[in-house]
C-alpha cells in the first residue's frame, strides 16, 4: 500500500524539535498520514499540533522522500513523505497522539535512535544549510531540552 505523509522539522535557533514515536521508540520529526482532502503542508501542520501541541507560521519545503515503514503489527506501508521546515513561534511542547516524548535536539548532536527515513531527513536538513546559520537573537542563549510526558 502506498500512502502520502508529511512532517515538519520545527527549528528553534540551532535546535530541532523531535518526537519519540510511541510505536517503535525511535526519534523522528513530527508527522504522519495526509488526509485525502489535505495538502501536504496542511497535514504537516496538523500532525505537529496533534503530536506536540505547537503551531507554526509559514512552512518551507525541504524535500520529498520515499520509504517503507513496517508497523509493530506487521503492516508494511510504502510512504511518500513531504518534509517541511518552520521556525518555532512559541508555546510549550507536550507529547500527545503518536508521540511518547517531545524534545529539542541540537542540530549538531541529533540522536542515533532513528529510522533510515529519519536519517535521510537529517541529511537533507544538514544539506540545506540550516545547521550552519547563526542563532537568531531571540534564541541565542541555549536552553535546556524540554521533555514530554
Amino acid at each position: 500500500m502506498r500512502r502520502t505523509g508529511a512532517g515538519i522539522a520545527t527549528l528553534r535557533g540551532q535546535e530541532v524539535l523531535l518526537i519519540r514515536r510511541g510505536d517503535n521508540g525511535l526519534w523522528d520529526i513530527p508527522g504522519g498520514g495526509k488526509g485525502f482532502w489535505e495538502s501536504p503542508e496542511r497535514a504537516a501542520c496538523r500532525e505537529l499540533g496533534e503530536e506536540t501541541g505547537l503551531t507554526v507560521g509559514a512552512v518551507q519545503p525541504l524535500s520529498i522522500f520515499r520509504h517503507t515503514h513496517t508497523y509493530p503489527d506487521g503492516n508494511v506501508v510504502d510512504w511518500t513523505t513531504h518534509v517541511f521546515t518552520a521556525e518555532y513561534a512559541g508555546g510549550e511542547t507536550r507529547a500527545a497522539g503518536d508521540a511518547a516524548q517531545v524534545r529539542w535536539w541540537p542540530l549538531d548532536a541529533l540522536p542515533g535512535e532513528i529510522s533510515t527515513a529519519t536519517g535521510k531527513y537529517f541529511a537533507a536538513l544538514r544539506g540545506s544549510g540550516v545547521s550552519r546559520r547563526p542563532p537568531t537573537p531571540a534564541h541565542a542563549a541555549p536552553s535546556a531540552p524540554s521533555a514530554g510526558r
